[in-house]
């Protein structure tokens, strides 16, 4: 197999596993601003369902006096890392060929 393909399936693989894995599991380390109706922010930490919108917050902030969840860039980041750096990495590492070194005799 060519390793160019080798990469893309190893890199789509993996990057649909880590993304099914955060998804699904309610990992909070996703940074996020919780903006309340009284105008004050909390710094928190969310899942990626409730970082996309999609799930519910922690159990700390009431739904009902959230106005908007503010991403900052430190999340942005997170998501980056987990969703596209380490599938990089790990098709980067799938595809290096390991180069036979001489042996002494």
């Amino acid at each position: 197999m060519n390793n160019t393909v080798k990469f893309i399936l190893v890199f789509l693989g993996s990057a649909i596993f880590m993304f099914l894995v955060f998804y699904f599991y309610p990992a909070e380390i996703f940074d996020a601003k919780v903006v309340g109706k009284d105008g004050g922010e909390v710094a928190t930490n969310v899942s990626l369902r409730a970082f996309f919108g999609i799930g519910e917050l922690p159990q700390h902030i009431h739904a009902e006096n959230v106005v908007q969840l503010k991403k900052p860039l430190s999340g942005w980041m997170v998501v980056f890392i987990c969703l596209l750096g380490l599938p990089l990495m790990i098709a980067y590492r799938s595809t290096i060929t390991k180069k036979s070194s001489p042996t002494k005799e």
